[in-house]
């Protein structure tokens, strides 16, 4: 029985020594995510920011400093070491957040010429004119720190026709050799004998995409759209070539033909629920799936967007209350440890902690007030007029039904409905500030782009203030972007016209 006792006694010590490990590793997880918050977000920022490109130096003696405080932590040096580390990170990372602001402006065609190179997938297919891009720019950036703004200059010069000549090359190598081997298959395989129009249709835009490339090195949107274009005709006509083939050696007749080509619309038009016929043609079921597909690309968007919305909100609140439960277990510990001693800063503690509870609760009133105010807007537009969806606190209603003729700005009467809309949106936010921006799909001069989304977007908002009955114009305000952030792909005609839009942001004080 004694013998049971003390293995019974054994047992409970190891268990609660485990226990106390347990709670010891969970307690410096703890506080070291409080310990490093500060610095984690001044790291992200100037992630953001570019700081990482744009001010190498200070950003990089940020990390070091932000190292050498996990070091610290690591080796249990106290937390006055840990912090005196952190606080030169954050320096750093602030001093590069705020430099890359300006650096951003000087370096502005740079990073218009490298994000270009980087589209068209230079960094893979010119990778040692891409890497010496980037050395130089590298050289640009550091200059440009020191206060040389004349090697600054002549760097980061010679860092756009690097980038420029690395685009270039990976359009050529990339999609034009491919486009000439794929012809060159396709004539020594005779697929002129049964795809000849796809065939000169490839050809025609290998030689559109050289002019292009000869007569225009500034704006390779366009070309590497034609090269695209080709190489998918060439390698078209060889598939045709070889179908057509097939057909010829089954001795098809056309009615076999067509009947197996109506296959793959009607297992479409079944998925999409309902039945494909073709006593009228092929436009019936063609555009009862156009509308299927659209409906749902539509409720997806949504969906993707409030639960984006949601997710942050879940985080945000989950965040909250793991340091909520944090502080309440600290002040219940130390409530019945020190509670005769330190009573007065106990309640002082009970106070705030009462305090960011009403607080807390204030604030989910305002997000359910927001969620309701939300619905409403939501109700108010079809879903072949607008996108309505949140990110953060902000409403955007991006408008589907919205259309600016080619190159124009004017509102038109046909946009009056949708703009009568948006200002019943607008006013179920009496207290909140509304941008309108604008944006253009990726064809045309970056610098044309950019002032006719602002005139489209300024269009806007001066006819929402002069239609308003109230006086909006103090919390109206309007940007154009250009065709940067495009919503979908600019190499067809469907996603530029997507990109051809305005958004509205709806932006509640909380």
């Amino acid at each position: 029985m004694k013998t049971i006792e003390r293995i019974n006694s054994k047992v409970a010590i190891l268990l609660c020594l485990s226990l106390m490990m347990i709670s010891t590793l969970s307690y410096a997880q703890q506080t070291k995510s409080t310990l490093f918050k500060k610095a984690d977000q001044a790291m992200l920022d100037a992630k953001f920011a570019q700081a990482d490109l744009l001010v190498p130096d200070e950003y990089n003696k940020g990390i070091e400093n932000y190292r050498q405080a996990e070091k610290h932590f690591a080796d249990q040096k106290g937390v006055e070491k840990i912090e005196e580390s952190l606080v030169e990170a954050v320096n750093h990372f602030n001093r590069a957040v705020t430099f890359s602001v300006s650096a951003k402006s000087v370096f502005a065609s740079s990073l218009d010429a490298r994000s270009d190179a980087l589209l068209a997938g230079a960094d893979r297919s010119a990778l040692e004119t891409w890497k010496e891009a980037e050395e130089v720019f590298n050289k640009a950036a550091r200059e440009l720190e020191k206060g040389d703004r004349d090697d600054s200059y002549k760097y980061a010069t010679e860092a756009i026709e690097l980038y420029r000549k690395a685009e270039l090359t990976s359009i050529k190598t990339d999609l034009l050799d491919k486009t000439r081997a794929l012809l060159t298959k396709a004539d020594d395989t005779n697929v002129d004998r049964n795809a000849p129009k796809t065939l000169k249709k490839a050809e025609s835009l290998l030689a559109a995409t050289e002019r292009e490339l000869e007569t225009n090195r500034y704006d390779m949107d366009y070309p590497r759209t034609l090269a695209k274009q080709a190489k998918y005709e060439a390698s078209h006509a060889i598939e045709l070539d070889k179908t057509i083939s097939k057909m010829d050696d089954r001795d098809m007749e056309m009615e076999d033909v067509i009947l197996q080509y109506e296959l793959p619309l009607i297992r479409i038009a079944e998925k999409a629920g309902f039945v494909a016929q073709f006593q009228n043609g092929i436009e019936n079921p063609e555009q009862g799936i156009i509308k299927h597909i659209s409906e749902l690309q539509i409720d997806n968007n949504r969906l993707n967007a409030e639960n984006i919305a949601r997710d942050n909100e879940i985080r945000d609140l989950k965040t909250t209350i793991d340091l909520l439960k944090n502080e309440n277990l600290l002040l219940r510990t130390e409530f019945d440890n020190e509670v005769k001693e330190r009573s007065d800063s106990m309640k002082s503690k009970m106070l705030e902690f009462e305090t960011e509870k009403a607080r807390l609760d204030a604030k989910i009133e305002k997000q359910t007030k927001l969620n309701q105010q939300f619905e409403e807007v939501y109700l108010i537009f079809d879903k072949s007029e607008a996108s309505v969806f949140r990110s953060g606190d902000e409403i955007v209603i991006r408008l589907h039904g919205f259309g600016f003729a080619t190159g124009k700005s004017e509102i038109t009467p046909t946009n009056f409905d949708l703009l009568t809309k948006v200002q019943n949106a607008i006013k179920i936010f009496p207290e909140s500030s509304v941008i309108v921006e604008g944006y253009t799909d990726s064809f045309g001069g970056d610098a044309s782009n950019l002032m006719l989304s602002q005139k489209r977007s300024d269009a806007v908002t001066q006819y929402l203030n002069a239609n308003s009955d109230t006086e909006e114009d103090s919390r109206i305000s309007s940007v154009g972007y250009g065709e940067i952030n495009p919503v979908a792909n600019n190499e067809t005609a469907e996603g530029r016209k997507q990109n051809r839009r305005i958004d509205v942001k709806i932006q509640p004080q909380m």
